[in-house]
């Protein structure tokens, strides 16, 4: 559910103003709304900010060092690290320099300059050219060298005369001081690498720097955010309403005056999702993908959960690669307890899904044959390659369903309005789309009732999909309904998608079983070694595909399908309340005013 916010206003003297802010950000209750102003230490201290995770990141990368070194400091660490990084950046350019340099040299050989400069001193003309092709027509007195293809050299005791050749200015430095000097900065190069490897031991202490930092940020970002008339200071937010007293506790606590009132439309008020302890396993989902309902539309998880888990097992289809992920899962949550949460239950929902559907469709691991054990199991009619239409059907039936839980959602919310009555007409619309779909696609009869049918859900639509009132300012919406009925349809029949993933899947685990087992001849032990990592190859790949497929496919049925009939739009602000980064209990009371020396300052960095 959406956790229903108040709007909240604080009031203090501009004396209390580090004491309200410090008792806000120990109790982390309030989402504070944006008001900040321009401040040069601010901008500076998060340029700071960003250089410090910059340094962290490429730490990470690097393998880790056993020796800390706990008489730098974290400023220190961090000063030292930019330092190197510009000093390898500079040597790469110089590097980039003396290589076109190098390359320069490289059609005609390891000459010594000094060698050129003497033979140029005793009187003979050198002249380096480039000839693609043949070799350019010369004089008597000029001698042509050839050099690496299309090159070459012209020597002569007079001055060289013009040539059907590109002549060539080449670097002043020899190919072997230039050697010299490139393998010189290679070794610079290589020492700044080793010095910064070496401060991977100071991860922790830098991460420890990073989050105090991002803390003083928000610390600044907060007193900036206050409003000023006079002597006295406010700044907004929002709270859950069932913490507003707690807030007004604080308040009180800080010298400072609370005045709360429900959000108002225009507000951008922040959305708090509460799962329970199963709908809470999308929440990694809606993470990844940054998505959140807006406040004042409604929480989606349990259906997402539901639908995303079916359409998963449908997309992977394959009964055996249900049982690896649940295995591989299985194994992670075992000998790393780190990976056992939310995510990993919803992919241990996934793997059932899987095993059940790839069951009842008598696909495991792409097999023709089944054992008879798992062979029962199997429903003939969704079972049969060569009749998809019954599966076709089932994923349009769950297209249908699906839909049709978004307007009876919407239905529901409305039921006090007429406006209601639109949605029960799209439900109309949505089963008549269905049943076309089965006439166009499935070659099913269209049963005589669905005329009727859609002749009363286009007027429900029409009717009550607009309040008179908005009338005149939503016109267009019914000028677009023709392609709004036409949309319909088509989100029925994208749900054909879920057959064809599902089948894809199937067809190149099948594909890679039959080149590996359907010649049937006999093999040696070094040719079937082979054929089976082959084979394995082919199904971790198909497996990687497999999951591919939920992303694209099974997460779009919910977040564009769905959401568009239920008229979600996926535009909410992540409640995210005033507090220290990672707090869990808000007992402490250091005042972030004096956090300041702990800090270098940021042009230090």
């Amino acid at each position: 559910m959406i956790t229903p916010m108040q709007h909240v206003t604080l009031l203090c003297r501009q004396e209390d103003t580090d004491r309200l802010l410090t008792r806000l950000r120990e109790a982390g209750l309030v989402h504070l709304e944006s008001g900040r102003h321009l401040n040069h230490d601010l901008e500076r201290l998060e340029e700071s900010l960003k250089q410090a995770e910059k340094v962290i990141q490429k730490l990470e990368l690097l393998p880790a060092a056993d020796d800390p070194h706990d008489e730098e400091t974290p400023a220190e660490i961090l000063r030292e690290i930019l330092c190197r990084d510009q000093e390898i950046k500079d040597i790469a350019g110089v590097q980039a320099k003396l290589q076109r340099e190098r390359r320069q040299w490289e059609p005609f050989g390891d000459l010594d300059t000094r060698t050129l400069t003497a033979l140029k001193a005793g009187g003979l003309h050198i002249g380096f050219y480039r000839a693609p092709g043949n070799a350019p027509v010369c004089p008597p007195e000029v001698t042509w060298i050839p050099a690496r293809e299309g090159f070459g050299l012209a020597l002569s005791t007079a001055p060289l005369p013009e040539l059907d050749a590109e002549k060539l200015t080449l670097p002043v430095r020899a190919p072997r001081s230039l050697d010299q000097r490139l393998a010189h900065l290679a070794d610079m190069t290589r020492r700044h690498h080793l010095a910064i490897a070496r401060h991977t031991a100071s991860l922790e202490a830098l991460r420890a720097y990073r989050d105090e930092l991002t803390d003083l940020c928000g610390y600044q970002k907060a007193q900036l955010g206050m409003n000023t008339e006079g002597e006295i200071r406010w700044i907004t937010g929002f709270a859950p309403a069932a913490k507003l007293e707690a807030v007004r506790a604080v308040a009180d606590d800080a010298g400072a005056a609370l005045f709360g009132r429900a959000p108002a439309e225009s507000d951008g008020t922040p959305t708090l999702l509460e799962h329970n302890s199963v709908v809470s396993w999308i929440q990694p989902v809606f993470s990844f993908l940054g998505v959140t309902p807006g406040y004042n539309e409604v929480d989606v998880g349990w259906s997402f959960l539901l639908f995303l888990t079916i359409f998963s097992g449908m997309i992977i289809g394959d009964a055996g690669y249900g049982a690896l992920l649940i295995l591989i899962v299985g194994l992670l949550n075992l000998f790393k307890p780190g990976t056992r949460g939310k995510f990993a239950n919803l992919l241990y929902c996934m793997g059932g899904a899987t095993v059940i559907w790839g069951l009842i469709t008598g696909n495991v691991f792409g097999l023709e044959s089944l054992p008879a054990g798992l062979d029962r199991l199997k429903v003939p009619s969704l079972a049969d390659p060569d009749n998809p239409l019954p599966i076709m059907r089932v994923c349009f039936l769950l297209g249908a369903g699906h839909l049709t839980l978004a307007h009876a959602w919407n239905l529901w919310r409305k039921r006090t309005s007429l406006a209601a009555l639109a949605d029960l007409g799209w439900i109309g619309s949505t089963w008549t789309m269905y049943f076309v779909t089965g006439m166009m696609v499935l070659g099913e009869d269209l049963p005589a009732w669905v005329t009727p049918l859609f002749i009363v859900s286009v007027v429900l639509i029409l009717l009550f999909m607009t309040p008179p009132a908005k009338l005149k300012e939503e016109w267009v919406q019914h000028m677009m309904l023709p392609l709004s009925f036409v949309n319909n349809f088509v989100d029925v029949v994208s749900y054909v998608r879920l057959y064809a993933v599902g089948m894809a899947t199937f067809a190149l685990a099948s594909s890679f079983n039959e080149m590996i087992f359907g010649e049937g001849a006999e093999r040696g032990i070094l040719a079937t070694g082979l054929m089976l990592i082959i084979l394995l190859l082919g199904h971790a790949l198909n497996f990687i595909l497999a999951g591919m497929g939920i992303m694209v496919h099974g997460i779009r049925l919910n977040t564009l399908e769905f959401a568009s009939h239920m008229g979600l739009t996926w535009s909410g602000i992540p409640y995210k309340p005033f507090r220290r980064l990672g707090q869990n209990d808000p007992t402490n009371s250091t005042n972030p005013a004096d956090l300041t020396d702990l800090y270098p300052q940021p042009s230090d960095l």
